[in-house]
């Protein structure tokens, strides 16, 4: 993705200075400008505040462009480093601002930049929406460059959908309406290389390299004035099209560069690029171990940065096949498949625009994962636990004592995130090991000192802050497994206290972007803590922790979740004839738990 795919146009845009002098509210968006990445959530929406206000008035023609002119220049930058949510409430604004004044130009831009930061944050409903409208415009005035970057952005919401078959035909069809227009060689250098990634992606390997060669012919001075994290992407595209042709040793160069590029620019999309790129080439190269631990540290960083987590993660499916791991893969390759499932790209039936791509049957981004799938299951053992799984459980028991006397904290929050994955559909088999993972949830607490602990609760607010930080410590301690099992688990250590809606550790990791082990370990744990009266939390019985779940979800946990377990703890109780309201259900909710353990069938 680039700047000026979701501008459009070319218009001179307000310096720097011109914004400040304009008014103390743009002012400020200037000068966040520089450590962008670094700044805080609510050190920006304080910022952003003041302009959406601003935008909520009709504003004159003049003061109209150079507000709109700030406001794109720090959603693009904000799009560049990752945080395309936090630009949405801005582009939006001026959306809303173009239709009260009835500006069509505005109106027609802003709808675009909605819809790309809204496909960057995985909103496929809302991104359709916003395209169908640009769609729309852009014919009626027949602007023909705005339709090359419409349907450039509409192929890029359906490749976050996983449907890369329906995403090609809609690049194409951006790379037509800019065929032979000099103006308009950014937009059809951008749909070639987003081409190159769509074949890559269906296995299309020399039609995609075919086309991103032949955006590379453009020339250095073309790629480079693209700006954004396109010169990033074409060349990870070439890498890993070249050795899945074989043609390993004319990637090296490429990767190289990547490399050297990526330290000057410091972004995460940049940085994502060239570790995917790398790590492809050294698993064809040989060198597994280090690929693997690149591609983590990649993966980590996706999290928080809404566009990259999906091509991370079916990078990493074919990392992991390919370095002869098939359950690792099949772990990432169902988390892409979370992904994919919430994200409802059919949705894009309902828009008229884009009635035309349907004209003949596509292969289905769910027949794609099938397929892998199948080949990865084939080549699968029967699951055993790995060589040290005892005395990780040790570990993580004499951890969670200095909370828990009985040193079960952690057993009983496998019991619970056993169940809950279970209820939300999941395959028995998977349910018990993301049971067992979620045991080493706390793992990280060993590496607290004493004193951050009072009794049995966290010392004040400072030892919570501290006490966070066990995340990072147990995601340490688990890193570079090769085992299914200590995958999950690494991942379950390292975002059990993010959020959904981001406000936790790791901060801005939110949504699906949270592992789905991590978010029902987030509910399960909740909840013993209320229950059994852990981590400073006063002692509740099961019906008020439930009750406190119910209005956690949607800003700590995750809704679907969160509405599951209620659902799991109220049936289970009843069947075993507990009283969730009992003052004193420490009792009750030991025998709930005692029963979620036994063996019920899973071998």
């Amino acid at each position: 993705m680039r700047a000026k795919a979701i501008n459009g146009h070319k218009s001179p845009l307000v310096s720097h200075a011109g914004i400040q002098e304009s008014t103390s509210a743009l002012g400020a968006l200037g000068r966040l400008q520089p450590g962008l990445a670094r700044v805080d959530r609510d050190e920006l929406s304080e910022a952003v505040a003041p302009v959406i206000a601003q935008l909520g008035e009709p504003l004159v023609a003049t003061e109209r462009l150079v507000v709109a002119e700030a406001v794109f220049a720090f959603c693009r930058s904000l799009h560049r480093v990752g945080r395309s949510l936090e630009a949405l409430p801005l582009a939006r604004a001026v959306l809303a601002q173009s239709i009260v004044t009835g500006d069509r130009a505005l109106e027609l831009r802003a709808s675009g930049y909605s819809g790309l930061l809204a496909a960057d944050t995985a909103d496929l409903v809302a991104a359709f929406a916003h395209f169908a409208r640009t769609a729309t415009l852009a014919q009626e005035a027949g602007d023909v460059p705005q339709l090359a970057y419409t349907w450039g952005n509409i192929g890029l919401a359906f490749a976050v959908g996983f449907n890369y078959d329906l995403a090609i035909r809609a690049y194409r069809r951006g790379v037509r309406f800019a065929e032979g227009v000099p103006d308009l060689l950014h937009a059809r250098v951008t749909g070639l290389c987003n081409l190159a990634n769509g074949h890559y992606q269906v296995g299309q390997f020399e039609e995609g390299l075919r086309c991103g060669e032949e955006a590379m012919r453009a020339g250095p001075e073309v790629l480079e004035s693209i700006g954004g994290n396109f010169a990033f992407l074409l060349r990870r595209n070439l890498v890993r099209l070249l050795v899945a042709l074989d043609r390993t040793a004319q990637a090296r160069p490429i990767v190289d560069e990547l490399a050297a590029r990526a330290a000057v620019a410091d972004t995460p999309r940049a940085h994502i690029a060239a570790a995917t790129a790398r790590a492809t080439y050294e698993v064809a190269t040989g060198q597994s171990d280090i690929a693997l631990t690149r591609l983590d540290e990649a993966l980590a960083m996706a999290r928080g940065v809404p566009g990259a987590l999906r091509d991370t993660l079916a990078t990493i499916v074919r990392v992991e096949e390919a370095a002869g791991n098939p359950e690792r893969a099949l772990l990432r390759l169902q988390e892409l498949s979370d992904l994919a499932y919430r994200h409802a790209v059919e949705r894009a039936r309902e828009h008229l625009a884009f009635a035309s791509l349907f004209d003949s049957p596509a292969a289905g981004p769910e027949l794609v994962r099938e397929r892998t799938r199948a080949r990865l299951q084939a080549g699968l053992g029967r699951p055993a636990a790995p060589e040290n799984w005892a005395s990780l459980q040790r570990l993580s028991v004499t951890a969670t004592m200095r909370l828990d006397d009985t040193g079960m904290h952690g057993a009983r929050v496998g019991a619970l995130v056993k169940s809950l994955a279970l209820a939300s559909g999941r395959p028995p088999l998977d349910a018990l090991e993301m049971g067992l993972a979620a045991e080493l949830h706390d793992i990280g607490m060993a590496s607290l000192p004493e004193a951050v602990f009072e009794g049995r609760g966290l010392l004040g607010e400072a030892g919570r802050a501290l006490a966070e930080r066990h995340t990072d410590a147990g995601a340490e301690i688990l890193r570079g497994e090769s085992h299914p099992r200590l995958l999950l688990a690494h991942d379950i250590a390292a975002y059990h206290h993010a959020r959904w809606d981001g406000a936790g550790h790791p901060p801005r990791v939110d949504r699906d972007r949270i592992p789905f082990a991590a978010r029902a370990c987030a509910v399960a744990d909740a909840y013993d803590a209320m229950v059994c009266g852990l981590e400073g939390e006063s002692r509740r019985s099961m019906q008020v922790a439930l009750a406190e779940i119910r209005r956690g979800a949607g800003t700590r946990f995750d809704p679907a979740l969160a509405s599951a377990f209620e659902t799991m703890i109220r049936e289970e109780s009843e069947d075993l004839g507990l009283d969730t309201a009992s003052p004193a259900g420490l009792e009750a909710f030991q025998s709930l738990v005692e029963s979620l353990q036994q063996d019920k069938g899973f071998l």
